[in-house]
């Protein structure tokens, strides 16, 4: 069975290269490549890979392949673009997101803001202040939460 395959894959071969000189029209071409796939079936018994069929099927669309126009979307009828051409021209579409110009009459975007990181001595800066300000809370609760003197008194004697 691989013997078939190798065989067949060299016959793809062989169509290739005349195709590109352009010595097989696409109606003999056709003729062709369903005479190689019936003669792959009757001598293996099955349908050839699909290396083989998608090597096949490009030789089928190789007008429509080869045609590097970048304006067949705009003067075929019904076209298609290689995997190259739908790269090309996905690079080139921008979304609706890319389009939207977010500045206003007065020339200011109005965004929403985003905060900047800070520098290094930023953040020590900020961390020497907050360790002073968390001293100054801690001396201050504890001496809110410490043992306080009890004053009792007797309503009683009050009520002169």
């Amino acid at each position: 069975m691989t013997d078939y395959k190798t065989q067949l894959h060299e016959s793809i071969t062989k169509l290739q290269a005349e195709t590109k000189r352009g010595e097989l029209p696409r109606e003999l071409r056709m003729v062709k490549i369903e005479q190689l796939t019936e003669d792959y079936y009757a001598k293996a018994g099955e349908m050839p890979d699909e290396v083989a069929l998608e090597r096949l099927a490009d030789l089928v669309l190789y007008e429509e392949l080869s045609d590097m126009n970048e304006h067949k979307i705009a003067q075929t009828e019904y076209p298609f673009l290689s995997e190259r051409q739908f790269d090309r021209r996905d690079s080139r579409e921008s979304s609706v997101g890319d389009a939207i110009d977010n500045s206003a009459a007065d020339g200011r975007v109005h965004l929403k803001p985003t905060k900047r990181e800070r520098t290094g001595y930023e953040n020590r800066f900020v961390d020497r202040k907050t360790k002073t300000r968390n001293v100054e809370r801690k001396r201050k609760y504890i001496e809110f939460t410490k043992v306080q003197p009890v004053s009792v008194r007797n309503l009683r004697d009050i009520s002169e």
